[in-house]
């Protein structure tokens, strides 16, 4: 085919291609035929590449330098010596057209250039920054190419990362770090050069320069910085004031980067003084200023302004890494950060309080005069700012019209508003000090004069939230860190008897409501002023005795009051060991008026209360009688006939008859009155058990009155796993729904899809001897490891963390043979839901959706939680502290001990030959699963079970042949493995320094047939750059020094 008629073919399908009014298989066609022509001989594409780009049509000229590039791309290497130079001539001349006016095709020739660079730069091309300033010298269009050039060449070399091999990628750093100098001297000629001109073509070189200097400022040394760095600052803060072509944005996220640079800390105070001369600083304040005053209508201006404040928020975090003596301009950047943290925006407040938040904690810029006098002035707006206004979706403030910019919906707003207000609670907490803590304590003071009880009716919802949180944290660290004075504990007094005579005459349950929340922030003087507890009961009396009903805001003022009890006796438990039996009585006599619930609660009272007691015995009686009550209602034969059977269990509260159709009808029910029944007793058990302390451990005090009903209560666990066996869903009455009542809700499914909370280490092994007890644990166990296949995952995670867990790390170490058949279902049934749930994402994400569902994402989340919660099942086991500190594990003696020495597994266990298979291959099913864990794809749960596996690794022998476990690698040869073993030999003899990226790599050179590569990947087709031989060393010349001459000639 000659050459006009493939231009006609190539013409033809890009007119397909780009014609929107195509249809998709003949676009699918086109582009085809497209491909196909990439893959003729590199010499005929050769010319149609200069053919079409010669044409004047942009497509045309692009597709040319398209096809230009797949040449240099993949076929560089097929092609003679005398084409590779050819076609870099090629492309300089091309480079010096007319059509270079065109972006995109500036853009496409500095691609071409880049991949001949990777080829061939420096050893085989030392001419290529005299060819660049070749280009450059044509015109101020032309000169944007050597910067578009250097850019992309930045970014796949160091950025990036794109280039793959080692060799070359190492050569072309090098090579980039020695011009370096000489890049920054043209960047700083070119800008200098822009200043002068006003010209759409030096503004669009302006550009050019300035992101190129953006791509190097972040990993060039500061020593290399040094010459240019104050010529460069001058030159592009001159910038902040050019709006054309958005210059200004663009210098304002240069400064940003070199502001946000993380090298080493005795590097960087030549950065940041720099930045905190006297031209850059008021240039900065100056544009933001400018920017601050157009408001929330123009976009562009506020967008302008968040670069700005990232640039000033970037330096001051900076700042307090190099911090040595206060910098120049110091307080005037403070009242800049001061404005930012006044401002509307609520992303702005954020970067802004950042950066208190990060100057306060340095111990030096905490004693500074200018910072401490700005520290005051924040601190006195910071309860108005805690207030949660602005929502995207309201339209009732300035705050939120800038919402509307920055946020997509509200939930975006809320967890920045939460991340601002943490931040802002961290700046009060640093300053609750001898120095600023009397400042503190007054602006509580005033609030509760001024507001709470002179207008409490004119306080907003959101001013009660936000006081609360501030009055809380000031007065109880305050009184924590004892800096309040016996005049603040007066003061506080007497507001706290204002508080009761506010809650005497208030009607409003939702007034009362936050009448209490604020008087728990005044419950430090009950320390000093016990007596005050006998007002504030008769106050507390009159919700606690009103008429139960179903009003929600009464019901919410009797849990509080219960809530705020409870915390005055736990918290002040010494302090009012006078008032115990004022207490006690007062929960006595309150009691007929509280619902069942609420009864539960305040039981919880009554065992904090046992904590007081002299003697076990006094204790033991004490919550005996508490618990009577309970017992009896799970010892009465009903409870005992729903424990035994399903059925029962399911009939006895309602769920094989009709449901309830209204409120009135589910009031009445006796099915229901089971249910809350049911719950509160279960509740009371449970609040008994958390609030009581033994006075004389490691007995507890309530064993011997639990004790009647712990196989009730195993039997209860039973019956709740079971309820998930579809022939027990199958007698559920239908008026429940087409869906099962045990299914996930929706509020279980949206905390689902949130991030993870900490996991809480669980409770120590108990050390206490019952030998009653033991004797059942086995069958207990057996009860607890029912009907888990029925279970679903995000129930199972649940009994993982509340049941399995502190069952098995708190059994003593005689009764280690009874729970040992619950260990291996429970690791069983873990293991293979875990295989399932995992295959079951990789098998979604190979379907090739590419937006994943809801039920995928809430698959996903449930997989990557339980996960996590088996990792931190098996850190206790292993005794694995988060807070660093080894304590006796589980397994320490449960599992390994019995696994090293055969001796030892026959005689302490008494087992036969068979038996002990059976055992090893329980330790098998553990080990197996501990490192699976290291296979599932969550970041968190592998880096928090590798020091499991290393425990179990390292409690067996050392392999002796690893060398041979790696020659089955494939395409691992002997001498590979010589070479991993001398180069970890040399590490190990040299003790030279290898972070743990090097050994990675190491490992990942040796294991690459065998690590999975990603679907990017396994479609990317392959790059092989032309080897090029290492780039010679030249050794500095020693400089002649004829002193010493001058010893033996000195006298001649």
């Amino acid at each position: 085919m000659v050459m006009e008629d493939r231009l006609d073919v190539i013409g033809k399908a890009l007119e397909a291609i780009y014609d929107s009014t195509v249809s998709n298989e003949r676009r699918v066609n086109a582009s085809q035929v497209i491909e196909s022509v990439k893959e003729l001989p590199p010499v005929d594409l050769e010319q149609i590449a200069y053919a079409l780009i010669s044409k004047k049509d942009l497509i045309h000229a692009r597709t040319g330098w398209t096809f230009l590039e797949h040449i240099i791309k993949f076929k560089w290497l097929e092609i003679t010596g005398q084409s590779r130079l050819a076609i870099r001539s090629a492309c300089f001349t091309a480079m010096k057209a007319e059509a270079m006016l065109l972006n995109e095709l500036r853009c496409a020739a500095a691609r071409c250039v880049v991949l001949m660079i990777e080829h061939e730069w420096p050893q085989n091309w030392p001419e290529l920054f005299d060819q660049l300033e070749d280009i450059a010298s044509v015109s101020a269009i032309h000169a944007q190419i050597p910067f578009i050039t250097l850019q992309l060449l930045v970014e796949n070399v160091v950025t990036l990362v794109t280039v793959e091999s080692f060799s070359r990628r190492k050569d072309l750093n090098n090579a980039i770090a020695s011009n370096i100098p000489r890049i920054l001297h043209t960047i700083r000629f070119a800008l200098r050069e822009c200043l002068v001109e006003s010209t759409d073509e030096s503004y669009s070189l302006a550009r050019s320069a300035l992101d190129l200097f953006s791509e190097l400022v972040e990993w060039v040394a500061a020593g290399v910085l040094e010459p240019f760095i104050s010529d460069l600052l001058y030159t592009i803060c001159s910038f902040l004031e050019t709006p054309q072509h958005c210059i200004y944005e663009v210098a304002a996220k240069c400064l940003w980067r070199l502001a946000s640079r993380k090298q080493a800390k005795n590097e960087e105070n030549l950065v940041v003084l720099a930045l905190f001369g006297d031209v850059p600083m008021r240039s900065i304040l100056t544009a933001a200023n400018q920017a601050a005053s157009v408001g929330a209508d123009n976009m562009e201006h506020y967008r302008f302004l968040k670069t700005l404040c990232n640039v000033l928020s970037a330096l001051g975090i900076h700042l307090a890494d190099v911090w040595t003596q206060r910098p120049p301009n110091f307080a005037l950047y403070l009242a800049a950060i001061e404005a930012f943290f006044l401002h509307s925006s609520l992303y702005l407040r954020n970067e802004a309080v950042a950066v208190f938040s990060s100057l306060i904690s340095h111990e030096k810029i905490g004693d500074d005069e200018i910072f401490n006098e700005c520290i005051r002035r924040v601190i006195v707006s910071i309860p108005n700012l805690l207030e949660k206004v602005g929502y995207p979706s309201q339209n009732n403030c300035e705050t939120c019209r800038f919402s509307q910019h920055d946020y997509d919906d509200d939930s975006d707003f809320s967890h920045d508003f939460t991340q601002f207000r943490d931040r802002s609670l961290k700046v009060i907490r640093s300053c609750c000090t001898g120095k600023h803590a009397d400042f503190l304590v007054g602006i509580a003071e005033k609030w509760f004069i001024n507001r709470c009880l002179s207008h409490p009716d004119l306080v907003r919802q959101t001013e009660w939230d936000a006081m609360q949180r501030f009055s809380k944290l000031v007065l109880w660290e305050c009184h924590s860190k004892k800096l309040l004075q016996p005049d603040n504990y007066k003061k506080l007094g007497s507001l706290f008897d204002g508080m009761l005579v506010l809650m005497a005459s208030c009607i409003s349950p939702p007034q009362m409501n936050n009448l209490l929340s604020m008087l728990s922030t005044l419950l430090v003087v009950i320390g000093n002023y016990p007596q005050l507890l006998v007002p504030l009961l008769s106050q507390l009396r009159r919700p606690l005795t009103d008429k139960v009903d179903d009003d929600i805001d009464e019901k919410s003022v009797k849990r509080h009051c219960i809530a705020l009890l409870l915390r005055i006796v736990t918290v002040f438990a010494n302090e009012i060991k006078g008032q115990a039996e004022i207490i006690l009585d007062f929960c006595l006599s309150v009691r007929p008026h509280l619902s069942l619930m609420q009864l539960a609660s305040c039981m919880q009272i009554i065992a904090a209360l046992s904590n007081l007691c002299v003697d076990f015995a006094t204790q033991n009686n004490f919550l005996s009688s508490a618990l009577s009550d309970s017992l009896r209602y799970f010892l009465q034969s009903e409870i005992q006939d729903v424990s035994h059977s399903d059925i029962a269990f399911l009939t006895f509260f309602g769920f094989t008859s009709p449901a309830p159709l209204n409120v009135r009808e589910a009031t009445r029910s006796p099915f229901m009155l089971n249910r809350r029944m049911f719950r509160a007793h279960l509740s009371t058990l449970e609040g008994i058990m958390a609030q009581s302390q033994s006075v004389a451990p490691p007995s507890h005090p309530a064993y011997s009155a639990f004790r009647p009903i712990l196989p009730t209560l195993f039997l209860l666990a039973k019956r709740l796993n079971s309820l998930y066996d579809p022939k027990n869903v199958s007698v559920i009455h239908a008026s429940y729904g087409p869906l099962s009542i045990f299914d996930i809700t929706t509020s279980e499914r949206q905390q689902l899809l949130t991030p993870v909370d900490p996991y809480m280490s669980s409770t120590a092994r108990v050390l206490s001897d019952d030998p009653g007890t033991h004797a059942q644990i086995g069958s207990w166990a057996l009860i607890l490891s029912c009907h888990l296949t029925f279970v679903p995952d995000f129930r199972l995670r649940f009994w993982l963390r509340r049941t399995w867990k502190p069952f098995l790390c708190a059994c003593p170490e005689m009764s280690y043979h009874s729970v040992r058949q619950l260990l291996l279902t429970v690791v069983d049934e873990l293991n293979r839901r875990l295989q399932s749930r995992w295959e079951q994402i990789a098998i979604s994400e190979c379907s090739g959706d590419d937006e994943s569902s809801q039920e995928q994402l809430l698959v996903e989340h449930m997989a990557c939680i339980l996960t996590r919660e088996c990792v931190v099942f098996l850190r206790d086991l292993f005794g694995i502290s988060d807070t660093g500190k080894e304590f006796i594990g589980f397994t320490e003696n449960f599992i390994f001990s019995f696994s090293s020495e055969e001796i030892f597994i026959q005689n302490m266990f008494n087992i036969t030959a068979f038996q002990k298979s059976v055992l090893q291959g329980t330790v098998g099913k553990i080990v197996e699963f501990m490192f699976l864990c290291l296979t599932y794809r969550d970041a968190t749960s592998v880096v928090r079970v590798i020091p499991v596996c290393r425990n179990a690794a390292e409690s067996k022998e050392r392999f002796p042949i690893l060398s041979q476990i790696l020659q089955q690698v494939p395409g691992c040869s002997v001498e590979d493995v010589q070479r991993l073993d001398g180069r970890i030999a040399s590490m190990k003899c040299s003790r030279e320094y290898v972070n743990e990226k090097m050994k990675r790599e190491i490992m990942r050179k040796l294991l690459r047939t065998i690590i999975a590569t990603s679907v990017g990947e396994q479609h990317r087709r392959p790059v092989y750059l032309r080897p090029l031989p290492p780039i010679s060393k030249h050794k500095a010349s020693a400089e002649e020094n004829f002193a010493d001459l001058s010893l033996i000639f000195g006298e001649i």
